[in-house]
């Protein structure tokens, strides 16, 4: 019988880290610009940073907006787990475990997003009904056009490098001192702060594992792997990124003009 192709060991976590190649550090480098713009549009940076809270009304703009974009990240998960083979490919069987155990991380999440929506006096006839804007749009097109016809690490790259990644960031800085808004109406307690306070505490380690995803499949020219462009991975993500910065920069605009 054959040897299968890197195959499975359960007791394994499924990305440990390990060293970047030159191609890696060069996404991560030209992106560094967009990652931060999109962990801090002024909306976030006003909030975590600001003497002022900015008015709760552009918060309650951005969560009725983003909603498709929350409501929606399991299926762009969906649609990059349905390339996986399962040891048909090295470290496919790593990647598919991977994004197992994330689909199942993100099984609450909408609903805890609606409890913080709630807790703002935003309804949920409102979140579920609403029509983002032009940008949030895009990106909703851009996260399920890339999971879907785009290789399986552009998809990551986009979604769970990107979005989760930066999400994670803005999370740890604005969780605490969003409890300031309780002087504006917000409900503070354990059910309104659920998303905030779960993205804050473990979405630190999505991002990393995302990358090393990505190296599984990649081309790499040390290597000679042909699975991924390492050329459409990256533009993936900028994409990803300005129109995440794009949408919470409109959604402010249009709450507070």
């Amino acid at each position: 019988m054959g040897t299968a192709v890197d195959e499975p060991r359960r007791s394994a976590p499924p990305l440990p880290p390990t060293a970047h190649p030159s191609w890696l550090l060069s996404m991560i480098v030209t992106l560094e610009e967009p990652w931060q713009r999109a962990a801090w549009p002024r909306l976030f940076e006003e909030t975590a940073h600001a003497s002022q809270l900015p008015p709760l009304a552009a918060w309650r703009r951005v969560v009725s907006d983003f909603f498709v974009v929350v409501e929606n990240f399991p299926k762009y998960m969906a649609l990059t787990l349905a390339k996986t083979t399962y040891g048909r490919r090295a470290g496919d069987h790593r990647v598919r475990r991977w994004l197992l155990g994330n689909l199942a991380v993100e099984a609450r999440h909408a609903e805890w997003y609606l409890d913080w929506c709630e807790a703002m006096g935003v309804s949920r006839d409102r979140i579920v009904s609403a029509t983002p804007c032009d940008e949030v749009r895009a990106l909703h097109d851009h996260l399920w056009k890339s999971c879907r016809d785009g290789s399986l690490v552009e998809g990551i790259a986009a979604a769970n490098w990107a979005i989760e990644g930066v999400t994670g960031v803005w999370s740890r800085g604005v969780a605490e001192p969003f409890r300031r808004y309780e002087r504006e109406g917000f409900r503070v307690d354990s059910r309104s702060m659920m998303w905030l306070a779960a993205h804050a505490r473990y979405d630190e380690a999505h991002p990393e594992e995302a990358l090393e995803a990505l190296k599984i499949y990649a081309d790499d020219p040390e290597t000679g792997g042909r699975r991924g462009d390492p050329r459409a991975i990256t533009q993936a993500a900028r994409t990803a990124l300005e129109l995440f910065a794009a949408g919470v920069e409109r959604c402010y605009q249009l709450a507070t003009t």
